[in-house]
């Protein structure tokens, strides 16, 4: 079933049907189906409007499915003039009062011409991105908006976007401007694993060290992370920082967090929002009624579906320094594991799950990946996840209870693994066969 004809299948069932969808779906468009049915219930419910209803259906339609959602920093005054705006198109739809409709319409006319002169979407059209899609405010945060953007224009959107966020920059010892002038451009971005007044203690420890450094926007607000541009002349001293931060969490007998390095293009990842954190960070009344709809669905992903490592999804996430690949292969690690109640859910919710290497019987845990992050690959023996390192893990134990661990503890494990699978792969290509010396005994792996 193509995309066109599966989206407009879902769609159908989501108007007639309350938001009851009983059909398998492709894993990877999951996620924007997900959201198409999430809004489509707001707008059956009353919540949101019709027309965010549509255009997400039309977007999704002409984007074919591939697109991106960026969070975008704003200020407070831009949110609250789009939930405004939101709120005045819902009562258009309601009234058929003319006198109203009049009024409505003038205000929604003022308040766009008012919203046009610090939008963002305005500067990207200017830019020749002329298809965009906005959603809905949902939120009750105030400092920035999701929009859609289409995978064709993402570069173009991502030098607009470095642009929007170099206007905003401060912080740390140098603003971002100041570090490329003072450094010449030789500066490298780092993920740290907190933020908020945690990041303010530690901003003094760089001021101690004589750092050269500058906080970057963050584009996630409460996702404890935070990125840095440290000027690469410190790097030695940033090490020292890095070695100091982890023996004192595990003094502390906690889980130091992952601290990477990436570039600008992942650092500008971090603003990517998936629809399930669009979903999970809305307003109680949503997230209510949405649970509503829930307890009728019966969406079920199949594992057939699941795209090959020769997508651009799995290039995309190759190249963001955020994720890590594993590799699980399918026999032992899937095919072999025990398929469980907890499990089956899990699966049905659109999430792929593995057993963990080195678990079993009764001490068997599982690995639970988004399906949209795990791809096929060698002729459908292996699987290829991408592990996010700025967030922790999701791991199932035996009694389906949801457990988390850091990025650098579960890919230790698999990294092991696939060293033992390097080391027993060289041994048997440097070993002779038996044909070429008889009396040579078969090695003992």
């Amino acid at each position: 079933m193509d995309y066109d004809r599966e989206l407009e299948h879902v769609m159908m069932n989501v108007r007639g049907n309350m938001g009851s969808i009983t059909q398998v779906v492709y894993a990877a468009n999951m996620g924007k189906i997900k959201l198409i049915q999430f809004i489509a219930r707001m707008a059956k419910k009353g919540y949101l409007s019709l027309k965010s209803r549509n255009d997400i259906d039309a977007f999704s339609k002409l984007s074919d499915g591939k697109y991106n959602i960026y969070n975008i920093p704003v200020s407070s005054d831009f949110c609250a003039d789009q939930k405004r705006l939101e709120g005045l198109q819902l009562e258009l739809e309601n009234t058929k009062d003319k006198a109203q409709i009049k009024s409505i319409k003038s205000q929604m006319k003022e308040l766009e011409a008012k919203m046009s002169e610090a939008s963002p979407i305005e500067q990207l059209k200017s830019q020749g991105i002329k298809n965009l899609c906005v959603l809905p405010k949902i939120d009750g945060e105030m400092n920035s908006i999701q929009v859609a953007v289409r995978n064709r224009d993402d570069q173009i959107f991502k030098s607009w976007f470095m642009g929007h966020l170099n206007r905003q920059m401060s912080g740390g010892e140098k603003n971002i401007n100041d570090l490329k002038n003072f450094t010449e451009g030789n500066y490298s971005i780092f993920n740290l694993p907190f933020e908020g007044q945690e990041l303010s203690d530690v901003c003094k420890d760089f001021d101690t060290l004589k750092i050269n450094y500058a906080i970057m926007p963050d584009l996630k607000i409460g996702n404890n992370n935070s990125q840095i541009a440290v000027a690469n002349s410190d790097r030695e001293k940033f090490q020292v920082w890095i070695k100091m931060y982890r023996e004192d969490m595990v003094q502390q007998g906690k889980e130091p967090g992952s601290v990477y390095e990436m570039d600008d293009n992942s650092y500008l990842n971090t603003a990517i929002v998936d629809t399930d954190e669009y979903i999970k960070k809305a307003e109680p009344v949503y997230q209510e009624a949405n649970e509503e709809f829930e307890k009728q669905s019966n969406i079920t992903i199949s594992d057939s579906f699941i795209q090959k490592d020769n997508c651009e999804d799995f290039v995309r996430l190759d190249n963001d320094a955020n994720y890590e690949k594993i590799t699980i292969n399918k026999e032992t690690l899937v095919d072999n594991m025990k398929n469980d109640e907890f499990s089956r859910k899990m699966r049905n919710k659109g999430f792929f799950v593995s057993r963990i290497p080195g678990t079993y019987g009764d001490n068997e845990k599982k690995l639970v990946l988004p399906a949209n992050n795990v791809f096929v690959a060698d002729e459908g023996r292996t699987y290829v996840g991408f592990v996010p390192k700025n967030k922790p893990a999701v791991i199932l134990d035996k009694n389906g209870s949801i457990q988390q661990a850091g990025y650098e503890k579960v890919h230790s494990i698999y990294d092991a693994v696939n060293r033992n699978m390097s080391q027993v792969k060289a041994m048997k290509m440097k070993t002779p066969s038996l044909s070429q010396n008889k009396n040579m005994n078969k090695p003992k792996l």
